[in-house]
């Protein structure tokens, strides 16, 4: 079978994440594999044919999507539609694609893939990994019914009608999706979660080295929170706890990344002397796999949202076997799924004494922390590699 995959999110090479890893199982099966991504850096140039790791890439310049303003991103995302269509048939016109894969976000490229459908003949399977325009909406970005709104509704219902199976990321997910687009039928939506393939061999901090390094304290319960740091995650929280975990010296935080609320919480780390925080914008990947490694317990922060959210950032503290403490809302079914599952701990958002009472569960308690963190991974390997989520596309098209 020959596969055309379209993503915003493809990373630049020798980069991984979890449409990577997918489309990894598909070349170990046999299948050839096609991908369109983007890139935003440096001046405007035709696009890049390359192929990677058995992979045939197309990287075309999109405009800046991310770390702009909404208007910038909104028309950016306008564009793209036509100029990845104009780049698919310039470089793959003469191909005969089997299978259509995209994921959300954006729900702009819903005539792109209607088109391209149409085109090639070949069915299109859509992985939704955002809900728009509800998400905005919660995110305060623009009002429902208004013109924005409208617009991007319109796009929603498009690409849902284009789509011919619709994987969400849980349960709650597919629920959701059918119970706002009364359109769909339930055969065509199911569960197609997040998924990696769990690396076997796993970095080994020896005697905290990575932890003497950035100043962690080496006898410290360390939780970590890593990767964008936006409104959505209501950061405001996570600051109130370390004020009120100031003084409670089992418990450390290692917070990292880059998104619009950095700056927020560096502002609030010096105004606050807070001294139970390493937080950084960017590390060596070799030292934050190793600090990592090297934690004890993931955090999941929601907050807002109204739409089931499912964050991939949890597969990699399964990974690494660590246990998640997850601070969201009613919205989503993650912290359910964890405490089902005994792989961490779930409080609402904004309940400050639970949350500490969890931070002070894990600091105190070794023992359950390392069975819950095995947990993690048993539940990692059972439901979310791409492995599985090969076998629930595939089990269409066989």
């Amino acid at each position: 079978m020959k596969l055309l995959f379209i993503s915003i999110a493809w990373p630049l090479p020798g980069e991984r994440n979890l449409y990577t890893d997918l489309m990894d199982e598909f070349i170990l099966h046999g299948h050839r594999v096609h991908v369109v991504g983007t890139w935003t850096q440096g001046k405007r140039m035709g696009p890049d044919l390359s192929v990677e790791n058995g992979i045939t890439v197309l990287r075309i310049h999109s405009g800046q999507i991310r770390k702009t303003s909404h208007i910038r991103k909104a028309s950016t995302l306008l564009t793209l539609g036509g100029k990845i269509r104009s780049a698919v048939r310039k470089h793959f016109g003469k191909e005969h694609f089997d299978l259509i894969i995209g994921p959300t976000p954006p729900i702009t490229l819903s005539v792109l893939f209607g088109k391209l459908k149409k085109y090639y003949r070949a069915p299109f399977y859509l992985l939704l990994k955002d809900i728009w325009p509800q998400g905005s909406v919660d995110l305060k970005v623009y009002r429902k019914y208004s013109i924005p709104w409208l617009f991007f509704r319109m796009h929603e219902k498009r690409i849902y009608r284009v789509a011919d199976h619709i994987g969400t990321m849980s349960p709650m997910g597919a629920e959701y999706i059918l119970s706002k687009n009364k359109f769909l039928h339930a055969s065509k939506v199911e569960v197609c979660p997040n998924s990696i393939r769990p690396a076997e061999n796993l970095p080994v901090d020896k005697g905290h080295e990575i932890r003497k390094k950035y100043g962690i304290p080496g006898d410290a319960c360390v939780f970590i929170f890593s990767g964008n740091l936006g409104m959505g995650h209501g950061l405001h929280f996570l600051v109130e706890a370390l004020q009120a975990l100031s003084e409670y010296p089992k418990a450390y935080f290692v917070i990292g990344g880059s998104g619009t609320h950095f700056q927020y919480l560096e502002s609030m780390v010096k105004k606050l002397r807070l001294e139970n925080v390493f937080l950084y914008s960017w590390l060596p990947r070799e030292d934050f796999e190793k600090i990592l490694a090297t934690s004890d317990v993931g955090l999941i922060l929601l907050y807002r949202y109204t739409s089931p959210q499912f964050p991939s950032r949890i597969l990699s503290y399964f990974e690494y076997s660590k246990p998640a403490l997850c601070a969201v809302n009613k919205a989503t079914d993650i912290g359910s799924i964890v405490e089902e599952e005994s792989c961490g701990r779930f409080v609402d958002h904004g309940d400050l004494h639970r949350f500490t009472e969890a931070v002070k569960f894990f600091s105190e308690h070794g023992d359950k922390r390392e069975m819950m963190g095995k947990n993690g991974r048993k539940l990692l390997l059972d439901r979310y590699t791409v492995a599985n989520s090969y076998k629930i596309i595939m089990k269409h098209f066989i």
